[in-house]
Parts: C-alpha cells; sequence; structure tokens
C-alpha cells in the first residue's frame, strides 16, 4: 500500500498544481447531476451456478459531475452510487466509485495530465461488457462467485511536441486491486509505465513506436509478474468520418512463481503477440466504434493472465428524439501459468430510447450474458429493463 500512497500523493500534487495554474478569469464551472431508475428482470443476474435463480430488481442510481474549465484545460470531480435492489434471493447490491482528473496545455508544446480514481462492485453482476478500456472490463475468472472488488487508482503523464511533426509522450500510474468475501492471495499492485514517439506522415495520419514496462505484485509471497511491452503505432483520419488507432507488438512476460516443491521452476517466461485497435464512424445519424485488444494482466483468481477483447458499440437516431443502441462483447482469459485455464464472456446489449424533454429519456433494454470454458458451468443470463435518466444541469 505504501507504493499506492506515494503514487495517489503525486497525482493529488499534479492535480492540484493545474488546478492552480488555470487562469482564473476566464475559467467557468458546471455541475451536472444524472439520476436512473430501472425496472429489470434477469434470469441470472450474478452468473452463478444452480438452477433457480432469476429475479425483478430495481435499480436507482445518481452520478454529480463538477467540471472548472479554462482556457488551457479543465479540472472534472465526478462520482456515482448504484442500488440493486432484488425482489427476491439476492437483498441489495452497491456499485460505486469516483474520479478526480485533470488536463492543462502548460505551453504551446506542453501537455500535462493526472488523474486519481476508485471504483467498487460485484463482479459479473448487471452489464459488464467490453467499453474500450481495459479498467472497466470484468475479471472474467471471477464471473459468478459474487466477490467485491475495489480498485484504487493513480495516473499522470504528459505530451510534448518537439517539432512540427514529432511528439513525446510519457506516461505511468499504480493500480491496487482489493477482493473482499475470498481466500487471501489474490490481491494484488500493478505499477509501471509507457513512452512513446509519434511522426506525422501526412496531415491526416500518424505512425510511432511504443514501450511499457509494468509490474505485477500479489499479496502471494513469491509470485509476481515483470511485463515488456514494444509496439509500433498508427494512426489516422480514414475519412471525414472514419479514424482509427491502432498498435501491434510483441509482450514479454517473466511469472516469478512461489515456491512450493523442492526441484520445481521458480519462474515462468512467455512471449506473445500484444496490440490494440479502435476504428470509429461518425455520421449524420449513426455512430460507430469497434474495440480491440489483446494484453498481459492480474486476475483476481490468483495468476497473470492473456486478456484477449472485443467489442463494438453502435448507436443509430431513428428520429430526432429516439434513438437504437446495440453494443456485444467477447473476452478470453488464458492463464500463463495453466493454474487458471481458460473462460470466456460474452454479451449483447440492444435498447430503445425517447428523449421526453430536455434533460429526461426513457426507455427500454434487453440483454444477454454467458461465460463458459473451464470452472463451474452456469446458465445464461437473459433479461430486460425499462428505465428513466433525468439530467440536471447548472452553473
Amino acid at each position: 500500500m505504501r507504493g499506492m500512497r506515494r503514487g495517489m500523493r503525486c497525482s493529488v500534487l499534479i492535480v492540484a498544481g493545474l488546478v492552480a495554474s488555470g487562469p482564473a478569469l476566464s475559467a467557468t464551472t458546471k455541475l451536472t447531476v444524472e439520476t436512473n431508475y430501472r425496472l429489470g428482470y434477469d434470469t441470472n443476474p450474478f452468473l452463478s451456478a444452480g438452477s433457480d435463480l432469476s429475479a425483478t430488481y430495481v435499480e436507482t442510481g445518481i452520478a454529480p459531475k463538477l467540471v472548472r474549465q479554462s482556457e488551457k484545460g479543465q479540472v472534472s470531480l465526478s462520482g456515482h452510487f448504484d442500488r440493486t435492489a432484488y425482489l427476491e434471493k439476492y437483498g441489495k447490491a452497491d456499485r460505486y466509485g469516483g474520479e478526480l482528473a485533470a488536463q492543462q496545455q502548460v505551453t504551446p508544446k506542453l501537455s500535462v495530465f493526472a488523474a486519481l480514481r476508485y471504483d467498487s462492485g460485484i463482479i459479473g453482476q448487471g452489464n459488464d461488457n467490453v467499453t474500450g478500456n481495459p479498467a472497466d472490463n470484468p475479471d472474467v475468472n471471477l464471473i459468478g462467485l459474487r466477490r467485491r472488488a475495489d480498485t484504487y487508482s493513480a495516473s499522470g503523464g504528459f505530451q510534448y511536441q518537439v517539432g512540427p511533426k514529432d511528439t513525446v509522450s510519457v506516461d505511468g500510474g499504480y493500480t491496487a486491486n482489493r477482493y473482499r468475501n475470498g481466500p487471501p492471495g489474490n490481491d494484488s499492485d500493478n505499477y509501471g509505465g509507457r513512452v512513446g514517439w509519434q511522426h506525422a506522415v501526412s496531415p491526416r495520419s500518424k505512425i510511432g513506436i511504443s514501450g511499457s514496462v509494468y509490474k505485477i505484485d500479489y499479496d502471494t509471497p513469491g509470485l509476481s509478474t515483470l511485463i515488456m511491452q514494444p509496439s509500433v503505432t498508427f494512426s489516422s483520419q480514414l475519412s471525414q468520418s472514419w479514424t482509427v488507432d491502432a498498435s501491434l507488438g510483441v509482450s514479454f512476460s517473466d511469472l516469478s512463481l512461489p515456491f512450493t516443491v523442492v526441484g520445481a521452476p521458480r519462474s515462468a517466461n512467455s512471449t506473445g503477440l500484444s496490440g490494440s485497435l479502435e476504428l470509429c464512424h461518425t455520421g449524420a445519424k449513426d455512430h460507430f466504434c469497434f474495440y480491440g485488444d489483446r494484453s498481459v494482466s492480474a486476475s483476481g483468481a490468483g495468476g497473470t493472465v492473456e486478456q484477449t477483447q472485443l467489442g463494438v458499440n453502435y448507436r443509430r437516431a431513428l428520429t430526432e428524439r429516439v434513438g437504437f443502441t446495440w453494443t456485444g462483447s467477447y473476452s478470453r482469459s488464458k492463464s500463463q501459468a495453466g493454474g487458471l485455464g481458460t473462460r470466456q464472456f460474452v454479451t449483447g446489449v440492444a435498447g430503445l430510447d425517447w428523449r421526453v424533454l430536455r434533460g429526461l429519456t426513457i426507455g427500454a433494454e434487453g440483454r444477454y450474458r454467458d461465460v463458459y470454458g473451464q470452472g463451474f458451468p452456469v446458465k445464461a443470463d437473459i433479461g430486460g429493463e425499462v428505465f428513466a435518466r433525468l439530467q440536471l444541469t447548472g452553473r
């Protein structure tokens, strides 16, 4: 925890510096508060083992956000609290968290950012899916166990314009994963950083290289992983409506194992492909994004896994007030040490929403989720809900 406190203390100082450096005379402050109300039904809300698992639920949530915007950047403070009350079998389950983030254009060539974040939720509950940000994705190996995960993170970095066509970026951070109501030995601390360089080959396209190094320490004595990932990067404005951001590289992992048997190996090395892809289209009436990611990460089941994730987000405006949304995702987790095996998770959500008044939206959603592979068999979750969302904005 000492490393976490150091990382968070550093980010707090950066955030404080960014707040102080913003020009006060031109700064504006905006407060928004969004509330959600949902009535739904799931055949297996936690994707747990068993037969009689279905339940009706009522969910309420609130998400305030305060943003201070200046000519050179912004500072935002946001939070969320969601309570799901199941009318049978499960009682209540809460999800909550908050984030303090800042970004600032210090000089015409130098921009910096920093963030502190905390999230808490039961893994596998509700509508977990791939969003393009691995920090938001569920731990596939823990789905169905109804374990609560607490995540603390601190990050920061900068981007510097070296010349007319060249940019250097540096970022780093610390993430602590803590798991409740489960056996010890699965908590982890993840810390490291990345250095990247990009060169503009045209007004619309950039190529570059990057290298990242980070380490995962578990609370199991002797269990840790050192990961190095060099990669090439490419980003482009393909057309007026299409953009792409991609990377492709190699992941080198050195897994140090705890001492168990005399003469047994104390480490395991592995090499594999790593990369990411974000392909997005924004049209007059529709928005589409495809996400892909392959990387090495920690699992709360104890050990390091190779995780492959794919996701699609699509939204189309049917009228000025009515919209259709569809998301689908796939996640595959494979143990590097062989102890966890391979597990996969799929989900799909489709819905309609209607903006009744300014700030008030009502709608309905249906979803399908399933987890399979190594571990206990579970029934797929099929469910749906009706909802109302109210957003209030003030200054």
